[in-house]
């Protein structure tokens, strides 16, 4: 088993990397940071707008995956979610679920994309919750009722609702895990998309 405890995240440039001892280090090796360790209060511009393009090539991944129409319709729209959803990180960080329930509920209501945007919402909570130590287990096929649900004009689900799911298909992971479970969900996702691609 891989020890992580000498691995190291700035909460600064995203930065990962791994000690050679157990002593913390005073700066960031990227960065320079002295407050690698510490959360930012607010999401600065330069994640805002990397996080950003990231849910953008999700969201042409999938689609190339699984089929649809590629574009954007609201593109300040995925600004101010990115924006609202970091935030949101850095006050529940402690609460995975809490986290997977706001992007759920932020990216699917609002329909940023063209087509796609339920399939973007699971994926981009999925790996926001990952990042966070919590997987949520169930297929993308087995949620897509729930997803419209959620989705749906006027829809009556609330966060608390949504955060009950999450709760009930997920599981937490172990700090000492995080890599093993990691490679082992990174090799059940290409089989998966092997057989169904």
């Amino acid at each position: 088993m891989i020890n992580n405890r000498y691995t190291s995240f700035c909460f600064r440039c995203y930065h990962t990397w791994r000690r050679r001892k157990e002593k913390l280090p005073k700066v960031c090796p990227k960065c320079k940071s002295p407050y690698w360790n510490k959360p930012r209060k607010r999401a600065s511009k330069e994640i805002v707008i990397k996080i950003k393009e990231t849910i953008v090539n999700i969201h042409d991944a999938i689609i190339k995956l699984s089929g649809g129409e590629r574009g954007i319709r609201d593109e300040g729209g995925i600004y101010n979610s990115t924006y609202k959803i970091l935030n949101h990180q850095n006050k529940h960080r402690k609460n995975p679920t809490s986290l997977g329930a706001f992007i759920l509920n932020e990216l699917a209501k609002r329909h940023y994309f063209v087509d796609g945007n339920k399939r973007t919402a699971y994926v981009v909570c999925k790996v926001f919750m990952l990042v966070n130590k919590c997987h949520l287990k169930t297929e993308y096929s087995k949620s897509v009722k729930f997803m419209l649900d959620i989705a749906k004009y006027n829809s009556k689900i609330t966060l608390e609702e949504i955060k009950k799911w999450l709760d009930s298909n997920c599981v937490l992971i172990k700090e000492k895990d995080v890599e093993n479970y990691l490679n082992k969900v990174l090799v059940n996702l290409i089989i998966e998309v092997e057989k169904n691609g």
